[in-house]
């Protein structure tokens, strides 16, 4: 699903993005054609800021009324005057988007379901297939906008291996490779490490004593092991400290008596920048663009002619209204 993505705009503002657009809201109060902003000439209704308004509030019920809900109206109008600003932004950019391709990524969201079902589950949610078809623009928009930025970027080495230094931990995590066997009893554990000590052969064992479905017929193989991927304590505290080459002591967790043999192990940031290189590309141009558009978007606002009401006081919550 293509979401709108808004920008530039401080993180409370993010709430009440344009994914929230739609008219699920019936009939209009008065007043609606009100305008209470306008930006470079292209005006911003009341009904539009009080719908947006709405949206959230019926998502989010509870909220407190009166001063609040005015300020909830002042951060629409800036999601409003962004949208208009990327507008604009797209326009000297060259970048479109077609009907053809709106319809595609409807008909993707719609997917096996009736035209009927789903306009009844997009007004359960505020929504309708014109205000779905708007946030599907703006989301197909930003899209563009992004990929026509990144396609010009340029990175250099220095980008990618500085990008590598923030990331290598997150790309290359700390792991063991290890074979494990589970017994039911401290004192069958204590044999089968015992056997082990003495030559037998771990996957042979594993195979015939384990309890453990998953790995037994793999001769107790669990590949490699992130730290925190599911073992109950204290198989990470344990296991993680063992040296490669090594067998566990028995220890117990709720699957049993482990006993472990470590094969191998990674340190965190174990790997090299040239395996990830075209992922670490992409990462410095996803940040990199996500700034661009913020300057760019904040220098059309610097400069644009920006008028807002001082004060949008709007109707009644939509919890007070009917829902068409």
């Amino acid at each position: 699903m293509v979401l709108a993505r808004i920008l530039g705009i401080p993180a409370g503002i993010v709430f009440m993005s344009l994914v929230c657009a739609g008219g699920g809201i019936a009939a209009s109060p008065s007043g609606d054609d009100e305008i209470v902003a306008k930006v470079n000439g292209i005006p911003v209704t009341k009904a539009e800021v009080r719908q947006r308004v709405d949206i959230y509030e019926r998502a989010h019920p509870g909220l407190a009324p009166g001063e609040a809900r005015i300020r909830r109206a002042g951060i629409a109008v800036q999601v409003l005057i962004h949208a208009i600003l990327t507008e604009q932004f797209a326009r000297e950019l060259g970048v479109t988007v077609s009907n053809d391709e709106i319809d595609a990524e409807y008909a993707k969201m719609r997917g096996r379901l009736s035209e009927s079902t789903f306009v009844s589950q997009l007004r359960m949610q505020g929504n309708d297939p014109a205000g779905l078809r708007g946030d599907i623009r703006r989301g197909l928009l930003d899209e563009k906008i992004k990929k026509r930025l990144m396609d010009k970027m340029v990175v250099t080495e220095r980008d990618i291996q500085a990008k590598f230094e923030e990331e290598k931990r997150t790309m290359y995590p700390e792991q063991v490779k290890a074979r494990q066997i589970i017994v039911l009893t401290e004192d069958l554990a204590k044999q089968i490490r015992q056997q082990l000590e003495d030559g037998a052969d771990f996957a042979e064992l594993a195979q015939s004593t384990s309890t453990e479905n998953a790995t037994r017929d793999l001769g107790g193989d669990l590949g490699w092991v992130l730290r925190g991927t599911g073992h109950y304590p204290p198989w990470d505290d344990t296991v993680f400290k063992t040296k490669p080459g090594t067998i566990t002591a028995p220890f117990q967790t709720v699957h049993g008596w482990h006993v472990v043999k470590v094969e191998g192990y990674r340190p965190w940031g174990w790997g090299k920048a040239e395996d990830k290189r075209d992922h670490l590309i992409t990462l410095v141009k996803q940040q990199r663009v996500l700034k661009d558009m913020e300057r760019r978007i904040e220098d059309l606002k610097k400069s644009a002619d920006i008028w807002i009401k001082s004060r949008i006081e709007l109707e009644p919550p939509a919890s007070a209204m009917t829902i068409r």
